[in-house]
């Protein structure tokens, strides 16, 4: 299970994967609850991070609408999955790799558990879907998209605006951001991750 983790992430290179499919960790296995036990000891263990999507218009408690047999699993270090996809350091520093999305997913995804957000929540809707959603302490639902690079379009990040008419959001990239006047649409370099919770309140 463990060693599957950065298979999984790598099923969908375009878009990110919804959830693990339990069928391709081992050919006589293929259902949540030949797994349940091993998932919940990588996650005690802190091994691996669960995240959860939600369906539909989210709400707060997000924790009431998650299933347990729908979860995507990350690695508790990026630095741990870069090497078990075999990345070299050259390639990771030209950011040439087609696979840099869903690194800069885990990396969002370990510094939300290093603040004390796990497990963490996504959103998807037919082809879009948000990476990550929080709720803050008013119980507003908070999108946080992640883009990788410096082009920053975000299609679903517009999808969720128009079906769920968020008060705020945030998006992640590879720039430099907005002005931190900004309190609707903010937008944070990647390595800001760990402030998030400054912005949402």
């Amino acid at each position: 299970m463990f060693n599957s983790i950065p298979a999984q992430l790598s099923l969908v290179m375009d878009e990110s994967v919804k959830r693990f499919k339990f069928k391709n960790v081992h050919e006589r296995k293929s259902r949540y609850n030949d797994f349940e036990n091993a998932i919940h000891w990588l996650q005690n263990c802190r091994l691996a991070l669960a995240n959860y999507p939600i369906e539909g218009t989210p709400k707060s408690p997000l924790a009431a609408y998650k299933k347990d047999n729908k979860v995507k699993l990350f690695l508790f270090d990026t630095g741990l999955l870069n090497h078990m996809l075999g990345s070299g350091y050259r390639e990771i520093k030209q950011q040439s790799y087609e696979y840099k999305g869903y690194i800069a997913e885990n990396f969002v995804q370990q510094e939300l558990a290093a603040i004390g957000v796990d497990p963490t929540f996504s959103w998807n809707d037919a082809r879009a879907e948000i990476e990550f959603i929080v709720s803050n302490d008013e119980g507003k639902i908070i999108p946080i998209e992640v883009k990788s690079g410096k082009r920053t379009r975000a299609k679903s990040l517009q999808s969720y605006i128009q079906k769920c008419s968020p008060e705020k959001t945030i998006k992640l990239t590879g720039t430099q951001g907005s002005p931190i006047t900004g309190q609707t649409h903010i937008v944070m370099p990647l390595y800001y991750a760990q402030f998030l919770p400054e912005r949402w309140g």
